[in-house]
């Protein structure tokens, strides 16, 4: 089997402590790097801890600080690190998530569908970019995002084989992974791709977040999941030969085709 390993964690960020957060952080990259993970997807505002009004002092340039030590770590254990922080731009705060690689590149993705109380405070990302790594491309989606179905459809068509989703929800595990059954699978299955997604985990000194993990396969089939509250990290081996025979229309099945193939532009808005 052609695979790609990933990994996603569950971690509790505590506001406003991001030297320890970064610590937690480097914690589970060297447990990653001991499994030979390719590429670790860490929760929304993981650096940082979620707050609706951070302070001044949580704000970065994409290549800052936060970003600097996240590169030292992907060179250091061949790998790529996806992880959330608050981001400054010219007059702009966003909701990014930065992804360092091991040669020394940051890249970002900004939220682009925020919150009604988040779009007091921040400004809204406007691009849906792909990355890539070995041949594996990847999207990524944060928690709001996710419930537009053309974030993900968007992705798939620029050829994504898996998309993360990392999010800062409130509510326990097992009631955020009820609520992600009911349309993550369809998002993996329609737009064949590894759907990811990941929550933040406990109280970070201004609100509490109940945690979740989830993976749905390209037959948006949930193939692993995780509700305990406490933090955790799990491992997934991506099989790549079942998404480029998807691709490549080499499975003839009418339920394994790649859907996106067959949209009719001409409908739709």
């Amino acid at each position: 089997m052609n695979s790609f390993r990933i990994s996603l964690v569950q971690m509790n960020s505590i506001t406003s402590n991001k030297d320890l957060n970064l610590q937690k952080i480097r914690s589970f990259v060297d447990e990653a790097a001991k499994k030979e993970v390719k590429m670790i997807c860490f929760p929304e505002l993981s650096t940082c801890g979620y707050d609706r009004n951070p302070s001044i002092s949580l704000w970065e340039n994409i290549n800052g600080y936060t970003s600097e030590t996240l590169v030292k770590m992907s060179k250091s254990k061949n790998m790529v690190i996806i992880a959330g922080m608050f981001e400054k731009h010219l007059h702009n705060i966003y909701i990014t998530q930065v992804i360092t690689f091991p040669d020394g590149k940051i890249e970002k993705y900004r939220k682009t569908h925020l919150g009604r109380h988040e779009r007091k405070i921040f400004s809204a990302g406007q691009n849906l970019p792909i990355f890539e790594i070995e041949k594996v491309k990847f999207g990524i989606g944060i928690c709001y995002d996710m419930h537009f179905p053309e974030v993900v459809a968007s992705l798939s068509l620029q050829g994504a084989h898996i998309v993360f989703a990392p999010h800062a929800s409130p509510m326990s595990g097992k009631k955020r992974l009820e609520i992600w059954k009911k349309y993550m699978g369809a998002r993996a299955y329609d737009n064949r791709v590894y759907l990811c997604a990941c929550n933040l985990i406990g109280n970070n000194g201004s609100k509490k977040f109940g945690g979740g993990i989830g993976i749905w396969d390209p037959s948006g089939n949930i193939v692993k999941e995780y509700t305990e509250e406490k933090e955790k990290i799990i491992f997934f081996d991506v099989n790549l030969d079942i998404l480029n025979d998807i691709r490549n229309g080499k499975m003839r099945h009418m339920k394994n085709q790649f859907f996106l193939r067959d949209r009719r532009k001409d409908l739709y808005l």
